[in-house]
């Protein structure tokens, strides 16, 4: 199974290479677009997606922009009005290769629009340290890890695959959200929770492989926390960029965890580089479609039970066969 990877940068925050959605363009008969995509990308100073110092845009070099920016309808829902674009990225300044080996320069970084995205992969059951998609999790897409069905101890029609979130509203900061729309933002913490995987001297270290260490310190996902009280405690800023595009590994823009139950009342909420809590959303009555690892799609409840739900969400929990009345 595809999962999200970088480009040529060696010691940069892991969620800034490119979804699984954009892996996935060849097998949804998208071959043209995925051409398009510098995926090998080398510039001056850092990857083909990479953050910009100081703010929280993205920056894309200009070929990537232009595929992020085709609206896909197989990656947004008929059902959710929202934004169809977004404008979270800016553009790389600078020498840059294009998908053809060009040397080219752009000067122009003003923020430009992306194509948003309403299918998440999941990444896990969010329990314990299974919310940090950055490392290896419980759920079937996690970063820089292939899997196999072999890697689906539950079996494929127990495994949760994809589920939908709600665009937000592509709106930065606030003092709140409005507490009728919830999923219009997401609560973010910056600077305030320490990330397990930098190291003293400040060099990132969250790779497993490379030593690092999973999740945010003080942060583990059980039948004790609620992510209600996160947004609270560790809140620096309301962010409404869930779903802003399909093209980014991060999770609250591809990606959400069966830790919170479908359409919880409370908002999303995640540290800096992206993982945390996020959850599956939907404009329909009562519960979200969720496509299993066999292809199936059920319809789960909004008053699943948290155990079902966390287990559907992890691809090896071994607790034997779902119940049937998941929906």
């Amino acid at each position: 199974m595809p999962t999200g990877y970088r480009g040529g940068c060696t010691n940069c925050p892991p969620p800034g290479g490119f979804s699984v959605h954009a892996i996935l363009l060849p097998f949804i008969e998208q071959t043209p677009l995925y051409d398009e995509i510098a995926y090998w990308i080398h510039i001056d100073n850092g990857t083909a997606i990479q953050w910009r110092g100081g703010s929280d845009y993205q920056l894309l070099i200009p070929p990537v922009q232009n595929a992020a920016a085709q609206r896909l309808p197989v990656f947004q829902c008929p059902s959710d009005g929202g934004n169809r674009s977004s404008v979270g990225f800016g553009l790389v300044t600078g020498g840059y290769y294009d998908a053809n080996g060009n040397w080219l320069q752009n000067s122009d970084s003003s923020p430009v629009p992306v194509a948003t995205c309403n299918y998440m992969a999941c990444n896990g059951s969010g329990t314990g340290y299974n919310y940090d998609s950055t490392v290896m999790t419980d759920g079937v897409f996690s970063m820089r890890v292939a899997r196999t069905f072999a890697h689906l101890l539950d079996g494929s029609s127990e495994t949760a695959m994809f589920s939908e979130a709600i665009v937000g509203d592509d709106v930065q900061g606030g003092s709140e959200p409005d507490p009728m729309h919830p999923e219009s933002r997401c609560a973010f913490a910056r600077g305030q929770c320490q990330w397990r995987g930098r190291t003293a001297g400040g060099v990132w270290g969250g790779w497993l492989a490379e030593g690092g260490t999973p999740g945010i310190v003080g942060i583990f996902g059980d039948e004790n926390l609620d992510v209600a009280s996160l947004c609270g405690t560790y809140l620096t800023a309301w962010n409404g960029w869930r779903g802003y595009t399909w093209m980014l590994c991060k999770a609250h823009a591809t990606g959400f965890s069966t830790f919170s139950a479908p359409n919880p009342p409370h908002p999303d909420w995640g540290a800096e580089f992206g993982s945390g809590f996020f959850a599956a959303r939907s404009r329909h009555a009562g519960g979200v479609n969720v496509a299993m690892c066999d292809g199936s799609v059920r319809f789960v409840s909004n008053t699943i039970d948290r155990q079902t739900w966390w287990r559907m969400g992890s691809m090896n929990d071994g607790g034997g066969a779902l119940p049937k009345n998941v929906d």
